[in-house]
């Protein structure tokens, strides 16, 4: 949002339930006006938190004693709790900004990573920092890191200065897999008495033609590797590429007996897993977005389904082998 006194962040958070959002939340603004210097501040909108208002405070006010001063005073937390709040809210602050088809605009140490065992998978080619850095939209310090953390697996051509990774151990993948998880997943569930099966949902998924949806999960490990001996799940995963923001009302074109379920997650029909960072990865073919391979394989150890994971690394392993 821009006005007269400068470029404003605006986030907003809807039924916000625990602690562990909310400095999510926070940490999600700080670094962002830590990447923008020309946001003037950032305004957070709680519309309908169930913490309790005090509790919100304090956490408020832990944040900002740990934050850098020059950062911590432009954020400011609006708690919207009344529907008077809601409509006063409306009157009184510019449109908001719809976040619906915002995508990611940086890159973490983990798009770095699940970006150089795409092209270790597909056989591609080292590549130098400066194509990683225009592919992957990340910082060089970012890549760096990466290089770091995960030298003794990289090869270095010193000649052509380029990089690539030689091998990609189980620990590696595993290590992976648990940082890219730690962004949040919602899940659905079909109360009609008589869900759809994956392979329907994803027949209208398709029939979407959404370019920021992909199928995950054990349907797009199926798609990549279809010598996986598994028996079909009926749950889907589908991968949005976008932040926790995203909109999500497609679920309902898909098909409007979904319902959002905080309940058991093996109970969910579908799960939606956020790609939240600038390149996606996704592959189109057979008339259906896939996403990557790494990405379905972490959707399934998400889902607790370890023994497919480790069978798909050994198939993986196979296949490697020269």
């Amino acid at each position: 949002m821009t006005d007269t006194l400068g470029r404003h962040l605006q986030l907003q958070s809807y039924d916000l339930k625990n602690t562990r959002d909310l400095r999510t939340l926070l940490l999600e603004a700080a670094y962002e006006l830590q990447a923008q210097p020309d946001l003037a501040d950032a305004h957070l909108y709680l519309i309908g938190c169930t913490l309790v208002k005090k509790r919100v405070d304090m956490e408020v006010e832990q944040f900002k004693s740990i934050t850098h001063p020059h950062i911590a005073g432009r954020i400011l937390v609006h708690d919207v709790r009344s529907a008077r709040q809601s409509e006063q809210l409306v009157m009184d602050m510019p449109r908001l900004i719809s976040d619906s088809t915002r995508k990611p605009s940086t890159a973490s140490q983990e798009a770095v990573v699940v970006y150089l065992l795409q092209r270790h998978l597909q056989s591609l080619p080292g590549v130098s920092i400066s194509t990683i850095a225009a592919e992957t939209k990340a910082s060089l310090p970012t890549i760096y890191k990466v290089l770091n953390t995960y030298e003794h697996c990289i090869d270095k051509d010193p000649e052509d200065k380029t990089l690539r990774l030689r091998y990609f151990a189980q620990n590696d993948w595993l290590y992976w897999i648990q940082r890219t998880n730690q962004l949040s997943s919602v899940y659905y569930i079909d109360r009609s008495g008589s869900p759809r099966s994956g392979k329907r949902l994803a027949k209208e998924l398709a029939r979407l033609q959404r370019e920021d949806l992909a199928i995950g999960g054990l349907m797009g490990t199926l798609h990549h590797l279809p010598a996986l001996d598994v028996t079909s799940s009926p749950q889907l995963d589908i991968l949005v590429h976008g932040t926790r923001r995203a909109d999500l009302s497609f679920i309902t074109e898909m098909d409007p007996g979904l319902e959002r379920f905080e309940g058991r997650t093996e109970m969910a029909h579908v799960v939606v897993h956020f790609i939240d960072r600038p390149a996606p990865l996704f592959e189109y073919r057979d008339g259906q977005n896939w996403g990557s391979l790494p990405d379905c394989i972490a959707n399934l150890q998400k889902a607790g389904l370890t023994h497919q994971v480790n069978d798909a690394l050994q198939l993986i392993k196979q296949g490697l082998k020269p």
